[in-house]
């Protein structure tokens, strides 16, 4: 079965069965062919990165159907309708730390050395446990093949950005030893004519990792792995004293160490230990007497242990089993003390291949916590061939997603505006104290009520057909559909006597998202491909939208300026939803010559931006981002015999901005850059 990823990726040869037997290992946590697993796969190889260009993560993800980047706390990526903080980040199978109000910032990703990237849409949980709610996407870094290369990059661009990069790969008889380093440095930028502070703040970012692997005999095998990232930034704002310099620190760091015994053809077994740091240091000072504005800091740490099996048992069963164990801390200016969550877990699942055609995965995990109830998360995913040309895919699954620290502990005065907020396990002493105090007007909520914070969770049901309609051609057709329940929503449980507020997290919503999604590619002659994706999407708060039936929500009417009920037809879904996207990618591929050249065209229709009226949803012009489209271009040359490769890149060709909505687009962005690769 291919994949339109792959077509686009091609050069000019015809394809071939090496793409047919391409290995994925995210979906089932084992290697299976891409072409037999029973779950839809997305997989962006290393030559789909280099010939867009990309430096950072978000641009890649970007460009891939079903996907939106977001701007909340981060650059964040968007899945099927479901917001950043559910969708898990892994680097080469382990979990990336480090959120910001549930986002993880893409920006801290630079690909380089990225191998492939590997996305598993709807949920994921029943092997990942939390977080795996909308999906995971996996960023492989470690080469399947054993070669030896030094590669350096350089690369200059708008803003004064500019990106070195070196990497070797030194294999010897029973392993191979990596190391990549990355220099990131940017100017920032600012839009709209801002004075008072730029959009993007200037920052230096370096990246360092390194992985060994040993092969100790036939049967034992360690993989010894590391990254270090860090960031430092300079930006500036101002308030009523005057301006205010804001100069920050970001570390992320991570090791892990694997080992796998292979006893037999049909059993594996691997020992994996994990650990990640991730910490922020922040000052604000004025600057006209270096006066103190504010400081603040932030450090998490992650420890995971964990044992697989996996054991064919017959010809037809496939067995895999796991249990382990996270330990997770957290000191930070805005806690009271040092935090500690605590969770065990075992999961199973058996792969079942009745016929060659068809193909069954069923599995579950169960974990245990320490602050909130026990989770159980089942899935269930076959695929048949109906024909050598084309097979059918369906899964339904339980996704969900814990409770963060931020709420159930948090602890944060506003001394600037006056509110307060805390986390559910805190908020029954606190609001005492601030009774005791007379700070408090009223009490809107029982705080008693709030101690017990469910995990957001969710059923999820997809259903697709992948095929080959033509000669040299892909087809894939997905449907989806997502019900999350217990949401986790900000309430105000107090009025103070300032007559503000003080906000903890109560489980409310419910939401359902739904839609489409197709993806079509096409090799025309030799040199010529062509691919094209477009997700059609509806979402839905359905305690609004119940009110919208009864007619409980009103608007203003655009002509009479009277207030209405808001009908059902005028309910536009989410805010941050848009109801399609659209994407189409053009490719000229010339090996012979060195060249390769590409343009890609995004399209993003209008979605919901903010509420003006206070009726909880998008439904007048000036509540809404319009829809835009962008333009991408790529063009490389390789001389030396493929040694070195010199490319030029054009980023939003028309200089599409949106200051108000969307500050992680700057407006026309070129870079140029080369690569010279040494192999030994």
């Amino acid at each position: 079965m291919m994949r339109v990823g792959t077509l686009f990726a091609q050069t000019d040869t015809t394809l071939d069965s090496k793409v047919l037997q391409e290995v994925v290992v995210t979906a089932t946590r084992n290697e299976q062919l891409l072409n037999k697993v029973p779950i839809p796969v997305t997989v962006i190889n290393k030559q789909q990165i280099q010939s867009m260009g990309a430096v950072l993560l978000q641009q890649v993800l970007a460009e891939q159907t079903g996907l939106f980047i977001t701007s909340n706390h981060g650059t964040g990526v968007q899945m099927q309708g479901l917001e950043a903080e559910y969708t898990l980040i892994l680097l080469d199978g382990e979990p990336l730390i480090g959120r910001t109000a549930g986002t993880f910032d893409l920006s801290r990703m630079v690909v380089s050395n990225i191998e492939r990237i590997e996305i598993i849409k709807g949920p994921v949980s029943s092997l990942y446990g939390s977080d795996a709610l909308a999906g995971v996407i996996n960023i492989i870094t470690s080469a399947g093949k054993k070669e030896g290369v030094t590669s350096i990059t350089g690369r200059y661009g708008s803003n004064s950005t500019y990106n070195i990069d070196g990497s070797t790969k030194i294999p010897y008889t029973k392993g191979l030893f990596s190391v990549n380093a990355n220099y990131y440095n940017s100017n920032g930028y600012t839009l709209g004519g801002n004075t008072t502070s730029p959009t993007v703040s200037p920052f230096k970012a370096v990246t360092a990792q390194s992985r060994w692997q040993h092969n100790w005999t036939d049967k034992w095998q360690t993989i010894l792995s590391g990254r270090y990232y860090e960031q430092r930034y300079n930006s500036y704002f101002s308030d009523s004293k005057g301006m205010i310099d804001d100069i920050g620190k970001e570390k992320d760091m991570n090791a892990s160490l694997n080992i796998s015994n292979t006893p037999n053809k049909n059993f594996t077994q691997v020992l994996r230990m994990y650990y990640s740091r991730y910490a922020t240091d922040g000052e604000m000072r004025y600057q006209q007497d270096k006066s103190s504005y504010d400081a603040s800091f932030f450090t998490q740490n992650y420890l995971k242990p964990e044992y697989q099996a996996d054991w064919r048992i017959h010809p037809k069963h496939q067995l895999t089993a796991g249990v382990g164990y996270v330990h997770e801390s957290l000191e930070a200016t805005r806690y009271d003390d040092k935090m500690a969550f605590n969770t065990g877990y075992v999961f199973l699942q058996e792969n079942w291949k009745p016929t060659d055609a068809l193909n069954i995965l069923v599995g579950g995990r169960f974990d245990t916590h320490n602050q909130y109830p026990s989770q159980f998360s089942p899935k269930l995913s076959i695929s048949y061939q109906i024909n050598p040309a084309w097979r059918i895919l369906g899964s339904v699954g339980r996704g969900y997603r814990a409770p963060d620290f931020r709420q159930l502990y948090l602890h944060f005065n506003n001394a600037a505006v006056g509110y307060t907020v805390v986390g559910t396990k805190l908020a029954a002493d606190i609001l005492q104290e601030m009774q005791q105090q007379g700070q408090i007007k009223k009490v809107n909520i029982d705080p008693a009520q709030l101690k017990d914070l469910n995990a957001e969770s969710s059923w999820s049901y997809n259903l697709g057909v992948q095929g080959n309609p033509f000669v040299h051609s892909t087809a894939k057709v997905n449907f989806f559909y997502n019900k999350v329940n217990n949401l986790i929503d900000t309430r105000a449980i107090a009025v103070k006597t300032n007559d503000l507020a003080v906000y903890s997290y109560v489980n409310v919503n419910r939401i359902t998202t739904w839609g489409a999604e197709v993806e079509l590619g096409q090799t025309i002659g030799k040199y010529w491909q062509i691919a094209g994706g477009y997700q059609y999407l509806r979402t839905r708060d359905n305690d609004l939208f119940e009110k919208v039936k009864r007619g409980e929500v009103y608007t203003k009417d655009a002509t009479t300026k009277e207030t209405r009920a808001l009908t059902r037809s005028e309910y536009f879904g989410l805010f941050n939803r848009s109801h399609h996207a659209a994407n189409l990618k053009i490719a000229y591929i010339h090996s012979r010559l060195g060249i390769d050249a590409n343009a890609r065209v995004l399209y993003r229709s209008k979605y919901g931006f903010t509420d003006e009226n206070g009726n909880n949803t998008p439904d007048t012009k000036s509540e809404f981002v319009p829809g835009y489209a962008t333009v991408n271009l790529a063009a490389a040359k390789s001389l030396f015999h493929q040694q070195l490769r010199l490319q030029a890149t054009l980023e939003n060709l028309f200089n599409y901005t949106d200051p108000q909505h969307i500050p992680i687009m700057p407006g026309r962005i070129y870079t140029t850059g080369f690569t010279w690769t040494f192999r030994h």
